[in-house]
């Protein structure tokens, strides 16, 4: 639990009063912002022979346009908001003194102080460690060569890598200090190690799938049941029945690679694969030399070609396009972690959604930088759809028979991403059919039942016991939606060097398992959910929110979960909960809703105190389920709580009655309401707090159906 600090800091923090905005929630602990009766002066330095140039000035009330049209008329920056009711600014102290003189509602002011700059992860990892990789990030405006110089010149900073945005530093652990007190830099966390989320399946006797370098004769597959590709659990049969296939579409994937790289040589599944980016550092070639990405980009929209239709993506129909993030100088994962590099290209080749199944095992349930780079992304480009793997660093440590908390990677931890979890697939025979205790390490991870004689794939109302849960460190739901994430069959790497991941299905197809199966899966559904949204509801250009909030608003509740209601149940709760977020992907609803459902694509939103509402007619008895979804602000990687624009969904009864979550932490709410008395009720949307919308308003999406 974090410490809530009392601050008296002389002339650093200022005037305070009994009302909202007393409280500044940090990653380094909570602030609270007390009175001072000297102001900042001109005189005040920090160290090294700067002025203070960055600032924390907090309001007595949620923030509205006035308070930032004051900050913007009195030549202020505003870099980011922070928790509660402040904003992170940049400028100079007779500004500040500006603000504070002709703007009754500021309630304190301060430098933004060195400590509040350092994530409390780093101090995890200085202990014994010689020297340590950073990220470290500027704030908005700085010249990166200019900071970087700086650093170059302290103590104990040993090299310094300018980026596009960031600096990579490698610096001992004695110069944290240091680097914290440079204006420029406004937050430090260790640096990302990224890797892919196929789940590593290995028996502790060391068994594994053979390695491809001699691959043997592939062997002969199974009986076919339907269920290897993961999609008849989805209920994709309905859709596509239905003509939704995924046609008109462009879905990007951002890993490993495809194949071998080259339109026209492509594995015969890939035919709509339209053009792939080398983007991994020393990468001439989008080409896969390990396999997921192949494998990935088959769920995503795989035409089935080579398997005579039996085994195919979601959206089979697609247009597909690779984002290759692999380095053949590393030989894994590395990239500028810049996502106009990631996704610009494939976004200005049309393609509006997404999908990645890759993250940091070192931040868990933490909004980083890698997390507010993406929801930066995402909200400037709101028609966008980014799905992100959960993770698979899913375990029962505590060994009370339940898969512990608080394991989401970044930037799976992000809001605005779709996070995807792995819910057990249906398959007896072939890829692994070992039970979780008798994988490696399986004692430790799932050795108390009903976990331990658990297998990956033999119940459909499980969620993956390797697949990460929420919430976040700050309480958020994640993931959002599950699955089928174990033994999945698709599209295998012909590149000399890549893996068998699982094992062979045959020798055009592989057996893989991992939140980085349900995701392209899931990815495939955002494709054919979105055609859906255009052809049969008439909407031109559905917003990523709406993409996102159809497929979650459609969700099938696995609830008890594979074991059943009492001792050793699965899932404690119904949905929404952090096993699996709102349910897993049903493609039947989803491209069934009737034209009684309603839509609502808000592009403009609501601004602070404001409020729209539609109606609903419902009958003796009956039902209302309403989503809402938003596209939020970036968080301040220094921030506690990552929400920012605070929405709230409510429905008042036809006896005025007001139904509502007051969920503050979420940019996602679902309200259900059952046995309801026969009347019109209203479904609202209200901006309980937008201190940085667009134009003053936060656009949004909402579903309701009765």
């Amino acid at each position: 639990m974090k410490k809530e600090f009392h601050w008296i800091v002389g002339a650093m923090l200022l005037a305070s009063s009994a009302q909202a905005g007393e409280v500044l929630r940090l990653k380094s602990g909570n602030v609270r912002m007390g009175r001072a009766a000297a102001p900042i002066g001109p005189s005040l330095r920090v160290p090294f022979g700067q002025e203070a140039r960055y600032f924390v000035l907090q309001f007595g009330h949620a923030i509205g346009m006035t308070e930032i049209r004051a900050l913007e008329a009195a030549g202020l920056q505003i870099q980011s908001y922070l928790p509660d009711d402040a904003f992170l600014v940049s400028g100079s102290v007779s500004q500040v003194e500006l603000v504070r003189a002709t703007v009754p509602s500021v309630n304190a002011a301060s430098v933004y102080l060195p400590e509040w700059r350092l994530s409390p992860n780093l101090f995890d990892r200085a202990v014994a460690k010689r020297s340590m990789n950073l990220l470290v990030t500027l704030g908005k405006g700085e010249v990166p060569a200019q900071v970087a110089s700086v650093l170059r010149s302290l103590p104990g900073v040993l090299q310094v890598n300018e980026g596009s945005e960031d600096l990579v530093v490698r610096a001992k652990p004695a110069a944290l200090t240091v680097i914290s007190q440079i204006e420029g830099v406004t937050w430090v966390e260790p640096l990302p190690a990224l890797i892919t989320w196929d789940f590593p399946v290995q028996s502790d006797d060391g068994s594994n799938p053979p390695n491809p370098s001699t691959p043997p004769a592939a062997p002969t597959p199974p009986p076919v049941t339907g269920f290897e590709s993961g999609t008849k659990l989805m209920n994709f049969d309905a859709a596509w029945r239905r003509g939704f296939t995924g046609k008109g579409q462009a879905v990007s994937i951002s890993d490993t690679g495809c194949d071998v790289g080259k339109l026209g040589a492509l594995h015969g599944d890939l035919e709509n694969v339209t053009n792939g980016y080398a983007i991994g550092f020393g990468a001439m070639s989008w080409e896969d030399p390990m396999g997921h990405g192949t494998h990935v980009i088959g769920s995503v929209g795989g035409t089935g070609r080579m398997s005579g239709g039996q085994i195919r993506g979601g959206a089979h129909e697609a247009k597909l396009m690779m984002n290759g993030l692999w380095s053949p100088i590393m030989n894994n994962l590395a990239f500028p972690q810049d996502f106009s590099k990631i996704i610009g290209g494939s976004l200005r080749d049309g393609a509006l959604i997404n999908t990645n199944s890759w993250g940091n095992p070192n931040a868990l349930g933490v909004y980083d930088s890698l997390a507010n780079k993406i929801d930066a992304y995402t909200f400037d480009h709101p028609e966008l759809l980014v799905l992100f793997a959960a993770g698979n660093s899913g375990q029962d440590i505590d060994a009370d028979g339940h898969i512990d908390p608080g394991s989401v990677s970044s930037p799976a931890t992000a809001k605005n991403v779709l996070t995807v979890g792995a819910s057990e697939n249906t398959i007896s025979a072939g890829g692994i059919q070992k039970s979780l205790g008798e994988l490696r390490d399986g004692a430790k991870k799932w050795g108390v039942e009903p976990l331990k004689s658990d297998k990956l794939s033999d119940n459909a109302m499980g969620v993956a016991a390797f697949s990460s849960r929420g919430p976040t460190s700050d309480g958020r739901i994640k993931p959002e939606i599950v699955a089928p994430g174990t033994n999945i069959v698709s599209t295998r790497s012909h590149h000399p060097t890549a893996q068998t991941l699982w094992g062979e299905y045959d020798s055009e197809y592989l057996w893989a398992g991992g939140t980085s199966m349900a995701t392209p899966l899931t990815a495939g559904a955002a494709a054919v959910a979105r055609q859906f949204l255009v052809e049969k509801r008439g909407m031109a250009r559905p917003s990523g929110a709406l993409v996102k909030a159809t497929l979650i608003h459609t969700a099938f509740d696995l609830y008890p979960g594979q074991y059943g209601e009492g001792a050793g149940q699965e899932l404690k709760v119904r949905r929404p909960n952090s096993d699996e977020g709102y349910g897993r992907v049903d493609m039947d609803k989803a491209t069934g809703l009737s034209d009684e459902t309603q839509l609502v694509d808000d592009a403009v939103g609501v601004e602070t105190g404001e409020q729209r509402s539609i109606s609903v007619q419902v009958a003796q008895g009956g039902s209302i389920r309403a989503t809402l979804t938003y596209t939020d602000a970036p968080a301040a990687a220094s921030a506690q709580k990552a929400l920012v624009n605070d929405l709230d969904l409510m429905v008042v009864t036809p006896s005025g009655e007001t139904r509502t979550l007051a969920d503050h932490v979420n940019n996602t709410e679902m309200l259900e309401l059952t046995d309801l008395v026969a009347g019109t009720y209203q479904v609202v949307v209200k901006g309980v707090s937008v201190p940085q919308g667009k134009q003053g308003h936060q656009p949004y999406a909402l579903v309701v159906s009765r």
